[in-house]
């Protein structure tokens, strides 16, 4: 979840994960980035060391927390998208470009939450291609209040959202972009398209 300066609530966003957790059999991977209100908010959830099983305790990096029931693992560090996508089922993102294209590389389905400039031209790209529901308001992931109906809404929108993600047509689509992607030389198309560009007349 980049874009950390518009996460105004991180006690309501993990609430909102808390809830799917509760009525899913979902598992998530969140990213903190480091950020601090998010990591305080994690903290906040995170039981003591006398209530963590032996095997969480033992399994947990300083940069690290598993909370409700061990489903949802957060992570402050860095892991390379490359390696972690191809294991996840969906990827839940802001939708900047980075790790949209890492999504895409990856063949998974996804779900976007923009929060600024290009985030939501890439969120509208990605349902355009088949491989993501339409995109999610800010609202909808991340409620301004942590009253029960809020959070409740903002979880069933979420729910809605990875249901659609893991159809069978949205995973299908995304293999397809993959295998497409993986054989195209990007790289060598730009340097091509430079030289023809610059190449004096």
């Amino acid at each position: 979840v980049p874009s950390m300066g518009f996460l105004r609530n991180p006690k309501a966003f993990l609430m909102v994960l808390k809830a799917v957790i509760e009525k899913t059999d979902y598992r998530f991977i969140l990213f903190s980035s480091g950020y601090q209100p998010l990591d305080s908010a994690i903290q906040y959830f995170a039981p003591s060391v006398a209530e963590s099983s032996e095997y969480q305790a033992s399994a947990l990096h300083c940069d690290s927390n598993l909370l409700f029931n061990g489903r949802l693992f957060c992570f402050s560090g860095s892991i390379p998208y490359s390696w972690l996508f191809p294991k996840c089922a969906v990827a839940i993102h802001h939708a900047g470009s980075g790790s949209t294209a890492a999504a895409l590389f990856a063949g998974i389905p996804q779900i976007s939450c923009p929060f600024l400039l290009d985030q939501f031209y890439w969120a509208e790209r990605l349902h355009w291609l088949g491989v993501a529901p339409e995109p999610l308001g800010r609202q909808h992931l991340i409620p301004d209040t942590d009253n029960a109906s809020s959070i409740n809404s903002a979880a069933d929108m979420l729910i809605g959202a990875i249901k659609s993600a893991l159809s069978p047509e949205i995973k299908a689509q995304a293999t397809r972009i993959a295998n497409k992607l993986s054989s195209e030389d990007g790289i060598g198309e730009a340097l091509r398209i430079l030289k023809e560009s610059f190449a004096p007349n």
